[in-house]
């Protein structure tokens, strides 16, 4: 009996003992303190940049707890603030508390887990982990609108389109127009923050002076880190497809008293418009009343207007015929062509050899030569024409009426009685 008693005591004593280590654990303030938030700043690094990893700890319990120490542990990132918390003290009951930590990547890419480690002292410790991750994934740069060819002095609209393809916002984006001999209306644009997959469209008002390379700087920030990156097109002078191209045709001199008078068409045979379009003469020929210039004004795509313009020459010889024009944006143009002119004392109504374009010539933004004339809806002979159709008209209802008959017996009784 007795045996049983002291059995039955040892086993109440052993749950007891247990029961209480139970409680003692469960009772330790440290075993309320957990993680409950972690933030990168920024959130993707690129290789050689820093971050802060901000690691936020909560006291679920009711009584403070004492913290030796908090490190960040990692072989792949330096962590530049390494002893900021050696020493850390109590955290009370339902409070949180924050540790900061920079941290500086390699060159290497890929993703890390540097560890966080709060030391507890005799009650133990805390581990978490955390993922970081290096890419070297620059924003994407393009340039929209860019001609096949330029034109000195000839502006030009030229779009630069700047996307975020990175894991996080890039800030403070700017871009900043390069340029070596080359005007542009902008000396840079603030873009500012762009999100992930984000894009934004500058345009950029581009007037090339002389050939060379046009490079637009796109600069941002990945969280405090700086970093830029470039693009870059070739400016070359060559004739521009697109723009307006004038043509002198059905060129006539005429002379009348001391004046003489070159008259004709102007076409545009260009794909843009020609604006303020103005007709006159050159050198040796002086331009004088009553049409020292021809202002035509604007001329679309294949339109065409009529010019007469009046000089004074001594002598006979080639005259130029100078067709000044304007583009959109206000850059002016020539074209010459050369023509057989005449002295005021020729005779009247005498005409010219047709217009040719100089081969010096061409508009000032060095558009290149091109043949200009040919024989066009002012050559057709419409009087002989009309004068044939009137006399075959004539000949069908003298016919019809019988006055053809009659005139030939009258010219046959004529004969027969002069014999």
């Amino acid at each position: 009996m007795n045996y049983r008693i002291g059995v039955a005591l040892l086993v109440i004593m052993a749950m007891c003992g247990i029961a209480a280590a139970a409680t003692d654990t469960t009772s330790d303030p440290s075993s309320q303190i957990s993680v409950t938030g972690i933030t990168k700043s920024p959130e993707t690094l690129m290789p050689g940049d820093q971050a802060f990893i901000t690691i936020q700890i909560t006291n679920s319990g009711e009584e403070s707890a004492s913290i030796d120490r908090a490190k960040l542990y990692t072989n792949d990132l330096v962590v530049v603030n390494d002893d900021a918390y050696e020493v850390v003290g109590d955290i009370g009951g339902k409070n949180s508390m924050e540790f900061t930590f920079l941290v500086e990547a390699g060159p290497a890419e890929g993703i890390f887990y540097p560890s966080f480690y709060l030391d507890f002292g005799t009650s133990g410790s805390l581990r978490t982990s955390i993922p970081v991750i290096v890419d070297d994934t620059t924003p994407q740069v393009s340039l929209l609108g860019v001609p096949e060819t330029f034109t000195e002095g000839k502006t030009e609209d030229i779009t630069v389109r700047v996307g975020n393809p990175r894991d996080g916002s890039l800030s403070a984006v700017t871009i900043t127009p390069v340029t070596d001999g080359i005007k542009s209306d902008q000396t840079s644009y603030f873009v500012g923050d762009l999100k992930k997959d984000e894009s934004a469209e500058v345009a950029f008002k581009i007037t090339p002076e002389e050939e060379g390379d046009l490079t637009f700087t796109v600069d941002y920030r990945n969280g405090v880190n700086e970093h830029s990156t470039t693009v870059s097109i070739p400016v070359t002078f060559g004739t521009d497809k697109t723009a307006a191209d004038l043509v002198v045709n059905e060129v006539e001199v005429t002379s009348s008293g001391g004046t003489v008078t070159v008259s004709g068409d102007v076409t545009n045979a260009g794909l843009e418009e020609a604006y303020s379009v103005m007709v006159t003469v050159g050198d040796p020929a002086t331009p004088t009343n009553p049409n020292p210039v021809a202002v035509i004004g604007a001329l679309e795509p294949d339109d065409f207007s009529g010019f007469e313009v009046t000089y004074t020459m001594q002598g006979a010889g080639q005259v130029p015929v100078l067709v000044t024009y304007k583009d959109e944006d206000g850059n002016i143009y020539e074209e010459e062509y050369m023509v057989t002119g005449q002295s005021g004392a020729s005779a009247d109504g005498e005409s010219a050899a047709p217009a040719e374009r100089d081969a010096s010539g061409g508009p000032s933004g060095a558009r290149g030569p091109m043949s200009s004339m040919g024989s066009g809806f002012a050559q057709i002979p419409f009087i002989p024409i009309i004068l044939g159709i009137l006399i075959i008209a004539g000949g069908l209802i003298g016919w019809r009426k019988g006055y053809l008959a009659r005139a030939r017996d009258s010219i046959r009784a004529r004969l027969h009685k002069e014999k």
